[in-house]
Formats: structure tokens, sequence, C-alpha cells
């Protein structure tokens, strides 16, 4: 083997001694940089406020005296507890997925469909973050965090789902909450009739006859926990509220107190449900206005089937 061989074959093995060894610095950074990576310490009693916005829609959530708002409205309390247990759960962890930006509208974590996320704890900035989609195992969502380009999936399944929600979902949906037990009378409106349902002994009356008691059960039933499904907004609540009323509720406790009055209405863009004395326009599902508020004809009493 000549001189000028053995030399070609030197610098040929030098060449790949120093490719592996950037190959391998590369491979320990990335791996560094995986294992490292992780959201910054969350004290969930300090967090003050969580600002949750995407291009052209915002979710302000705001600690409060004595409950949290979402915009200004009552927020949903168990969601916020769901959120503020994910940023402070101590197994959730990233896993390094992209670096390049052309990857960030794929992932949801570009400026136009990701979700800007920041956390200010005792009035001051603390956190911030990009969220995106859910990854493919549904097991957390693609995040990508301040400047860095890199994309990693953070593995938590509970900021999963509290970051991808909507932000009508951040909102308390509960319409009412009454016990069909305390209840011993009711009113119900409808096509400028009145139902008017007493009870006595356990037994339900209608207008002094008796009553279908096992229909008014199935009413009240509907109302221990009445949630909406949406919410009607701007001009389209005040149009509702400014509508003619297709029915109307009234239950009362024993002692005559107010338990419940709402009112209910349908246009072409949904069934909607408001308290008589103000507050949000609630979206209910079409088919539940029949069961909310029966017409008359559903509490009157079955006659006995002669043999």
């Amino acid at each position: 083997m000549s001189d000028s061989t053995i030399k070609r074959l030197m610098m040929a093995l030098a060449i790949a001694v120093v490719a592996w060894g950037a190959f391998a610095g590369v491979s320990r950074l990335r791996a560094d940089r995986v294992t490292r990576f992780a959201l910054p310490r969350v004290d969930s009693g300090a967090v003050d406020t969580i600002v949750l916005a995407r291009r052209g829609d915002t979710a302000t959530l705001a600690r409060g005296a004595h409950q949290w708002t979402m915009n200004g409205h009552s927020a949903d309390s168990a969601h916020i507890h769901d959120l503020l247990a994910g940023l402070v759960d101590s197994a959730t962890w990233g896993e390094l997925i992209a670096e390049s930006p052309s990857s960030y509208a794929r992932l949801g974590v570009d400026a136009d469909s990701g979700r800007r996320v920041r956390i200010v704890m005792r009035g001051k900035p603390a956190v911030a973050f990009t969220s995106g989609k859910r990854t493919s195992d549904w097991s957390g969502l693609y995040v990508r965090h301040g400047a860095d380009s890199a994309v990693y999936a953070l593995h938590s399944s509970v900021l999963g789902e509290a970051l991808t929600r909507g932000t009508d979902d951040w909102r308390d949906k509960r319409i009412a909450r009454v016990n069909p037990d305390s209840v011993a009378s009711a009113e119900i409106d409808r096509a400028a009739r009145t139902a008017l349902l007493k009870k006595a002994g356990g037994k339900w009356s209608l207008g002094g006859g008796p009553a279908d008691s096992a229909a008014v059960g199935r009413m009240l039933e509907l109302y221990r926990n009445f949630d909406a499904s949406g919410f009607a907004g701007g001009a389209q609540a005040d149009s509702i509220r400014t509508a003619r009323q297709l029915a109307r509720v009234r239950l009362r406790s024993k002692s005559g107190a107010s338990m419940l009055d709402v009112i209910f209405d349908s246009t072409k863009s949904g069934a909607w449900a408001r308290a008589d004395s103000g507050g949000p326009v609630f979206k209910i599902d079409a088919y539940q206005l029949a069961q909310l508020a029966p017409p008359e004809s559903t509490f009157k009493a079955q006659k006995p089937v002669k043999k």
C-alpha cells in the first residue's frame, strides 16, 4: 500500500471521527434539552390571572374575593381547579417534537391558531407559552415556550383538555339547582294558559283536581341540575331579552318563597332560558323545552282503564 493511499485513509478516518463526535454532541444536546424541559414552577394559591388568547378570541380568568370570573362572568370553578392542578403537576414532562417554524401550523402553535397562555402571580407575569393541538395519542398537547423555536409534546392529559377548551366552556353553565322534594307549588305559563300545580300530603293537584304526580316529578327532576349548553352574546342576547316569551316556570317552596323563576324563548338560532330577574341568556337544547315547560295536558291524571 502506497504512502498516498495510507494518508488518504488516515484523513478519511479523521473526518469520520470528527463527524461522529459532532453527531454525538448534537444528540447529547438534544437529549439534555428534552430532559430539562418543564413548565416554570407555579404556585396555584398565588395565581391572580390566567389569560388564554388566540386570534380574535380571549378568555381572561381572574380570581375574585369569592369566586373566579371569565371575562367578567362567573367561571366554572371545577375547570379552574383542573387547570391549576395541571400547571403544578410534577409528573408533567415535555418531549422535543420539532424545531422548524414550518411545523408550527401543523402542530397548532403558529400565530393564527396557537393559544397564548399567560399566568400572573401576585400581580407579576410569571409564565408565558403558546399551546397548540392535542398530541396524536391524546396524552397532552403541543407547546412552544417563549421565543424558543422548539416545539414540545407536553404530556399532561389534564392540561391537554383544559388548554383546548373553547372560551364559553370556562363560564359557569349552571342555570339552577333545585331540590324537587322542596318544591310545594309550580306554575307553568305556556300558550296563554297557566298550569297551577300544588303538593299536599305527598300528592300533586292541578287546578284543584288530581294531577299526574309522576309527570310532575319528571319535570322537577330536570331542575335538580339544570345546566346550559352555551350562551347568547351581544345583540343576540338583547334581542332575546325583549322577545315575546314562549313559556315561564315558577317554582316555590312550602313557605311560598321563590325557588325558580325562569323564562324560555325559541328563535331560529336555538332555544334559550333566562332568569326573570335578568342575568345571562343561556342556550339549551331545543328538545328540552317540552320537558322543562310541558303543556298543561301533560299533568292531567290518567283515568284508570276499565276492564
